[in-house]
């Protein structure tokens, strides 16, 4: 945790929503990569696994939508599920949720 991050105790429901999500969404991209071959690393094709994935997302990109509309900053949104910005910004965007540019 840095200075200028609150404590865990003090997030929003929807904060540690987002957070789980981020969670599962490394997790489930974690598994479709194999870092143990001889030319690692490389994508496992495992069309189970890559459905993980795509649901896992589906799942990130409700809570970030869900922070926003709860108040989380784009900021935030990004520091808590390790996300760039832009990405940010592009979920919320797909979802109808843009961000107004006074919140940037």
């Amino acid at each position: 945790m840095t200075r200028d991050e609150p404590a865990e105790e003090s997030w929003t429901p929807a904060e540690r929503a987002l957070l789980a999500a981020a969670l599962d969404f490394f997790g489930a991209a974690e598994g479709v990569i194999d870092f143990a071959g001889p030319e690692r690393p490389r994508v496992r094709h495992d069309a189970a696994a890559f459905n993980a994935v795509r649901d896992a997302m589906r799942v990130l990109e409700e809570r970030v939508a869900a922070a926003h509309a709860a108040g989380a900053t784009l900021e935030r949104i990004a520091q808590i599920a390790r996300l760039d910005g832009e990405m940010v910004t592009l979920i919320l965007e797909r979802r109808g949720a843009a961000p107004s540019p006074a919140q940037d």
